[in-house]
């Protein structure tokens, strides 16, 4: 998966050390910066529009209106690299493999630069911090509003919509990788959402054996950087199809002014029901598109193995909670947890990270206390049993986690009674406990080979 240098690189980062740094740097640095860039892009230039988007209140010395601009310039080299690559790969007319290559190869050039901008806020922020998201926290009785008929019936209210049409993009082959982008509209009732994307990849020279969907954490938008993980190529050396799919929120459905996943933390409660309960469906929706296209090909459809990754742990956790009474063909095989925990509501009240933010302070302000978000227990926490074999599920947990708490990690783990040969207890935090997967990747060893054996393959 590694080669010796990036192994021995990835295993000292790999230690409680880089979570006592990554966690403060995350809250105090990158969601502040993230924050400044967003309102800026928005701001068309205006030094008011931008303080007002900012929203941290009155006293705050302008950022220079060159950088502002310079924000905005970058949006829009960006909005037309990006319009080129939407006509080129969806549009209507097929273009020539070298030309959809120059276009996925000109946005990522433009979305690095565009993402990279956030470092230039960095002169403001030592200033007077900015702050790390925007709250809007919805109190009980909005939040009730969309969620309470969810709250009478948990397993009914995550269906997903197995009709939705699906688009895909024409191909791109980049050495010897096939990449492709779907599309599709969100799931009825989710919260002013852009369409459900995924990037898929696949090797050009066999045709996949099974298909892994990676989920990934808060803020986390690799596509947007232009990385290609090592964890995926060796994955798809193994047979796999890799299915990417991006959060509400996030990617190219952030919203207008707000950075991928501010929205999640930002309106509270209500914000993490929203992106639950949309994900979880859309993520089924996926997993059906997956088996429907092998059987398009002409193949058996091949076993899903579902790998999340701090909030994609959540995410997968919730699935695996609530999909009991889904079509076979949306249900996954196998899963890998990494980072998870058996609540959100530990995560919102307990977790270093939220704790950094300012999240719970803003939710006992608009009215939440522990005892109210408990109400909602059902829809934020690991149900009493699994819906595949305790025996295909796997995960990995970090002793030293403040984020997504370890105690309620292995209370995960002792409820759906994963069996001792499944999961992995590691003397790393948070960050340190995902990185370190490249490294130490025994876990995703397991859970490939489970997903292999549960389909005779």
């Amino acid at each position: 998966m590694l080669n010796p240098v990036e192994r021995s690189l990835v295993s000292f980062i790999s230690r409680p050390w880089f979570d006592r740094v990554a966690t403060p740097a995350i809250s105090r640095l990158f969601f502040p910066l993230s924050a400044a860039w967003a309102a800026a892009v928005v701001a068309g230039g205006d030094q008011d529009r931008f303080v007002a988007n900012l929203n941290d209140g009155p006293g705050r010395r302008s950022v220079p209106t060159g950088l502002l601009r310079m924000t905005v310039k970058a949006a829009d080299r960006y909005a037309d690299a990006l319009a080129h690559w939407e006509d080129g790969l969806f549009g209507p007319v097929d273009g020539a493999d070298d030309t959809l290559v120059r276009l996925e190869r000109a946005r990522l050039r433009h979305s690095r630069a565009f993402m990279g901008l956030r470092a230039a806020f960095l002169p403001g922020h030592l200033e007077r911090s900015f702050p790390a998201a925007r709250f809007a926290i919805e109190d009980e009785e909005v939040v009730s509003v969309r969620h309470r008929a969810r709250l009478a019936d948990p397993i009914g209210g995550f269906l997903p919509e197995l009709d939705t049409p699906v688009s895909e993009s024409r191909a791109v082959a980049v050495g010897e990788t096939v990449f492709r982008w779907l599309r599709f509209t969100p799931p009825i009732g989710a919260k002013d959402l852009l369409p459900a994307e995924a990037r898929v990849l696949e090797r050009t020279d066999k045709p996949p054996r099974a298909t892994v969907l990676f989920l990934h954490g808060i803020g986390m938008e690799t596509e947007q950087w232009g990385e290609h993980p090592a964890i995926a190529n060796w994955v798809l050396d193994q047979g796999f199809r890799v299915v990417e799919p991006h959060g509400p929120w996030h990617t190219r459905r952030a919203l207008p002014g707000r950075y991928g996943g501010e929205p999640i933390l930002a309106r509270g409660v209500g914000g993490l029901l929203d992106y639950s309960w949309t994900h979880v469906r859309e993520v089924g929706r996926l997993i059906a598109w997956a088996r429907q296209r092998d059987i398009a090909a002409g193949r058996d459809p091949g076993p899903v193995l579902l790998v999340g990754t701090s909030l994609g742990a959540l995410t997968t956790m919730q699935l695996l909670s609530w999909s009991g009474n889904w079509p076979k063909e949306a249900r996954p095989d196998s899963a890998l947890l990494i980072a998870p925990a058996a609540s959100l509501a530990d995560v919102a009240f307990r977790g270093s990270l939220t704790g950094q933010m300012g999240v719970p302070k803003k939710l006992n302000e608009a009215g939440w206390t522990e005892e109210t978000v408990a109400h909602w227990a059902r829809l934020l926490d690991a149900a009493d049993s699994p819906c595949i074999p305790p025996d295909r599920i796997c995960a990995a947990l970090g002793t030293m986690d403040e984020i997504t708490p370890f105690n309620s990690g292995r209370e995960l783990i002792r409820r759906w009674n994963i069996p001792a040969g499944n999961w992995w207890v590691r003397e790393q935090g948070h960050f340190s406990v995902g990185l370190g997967i490249t490294a130490e990747p025994t876990p995703l060893h397991q859970a490939v080979s489970i997903t292999l054996a549960a389909a005779g393959r």
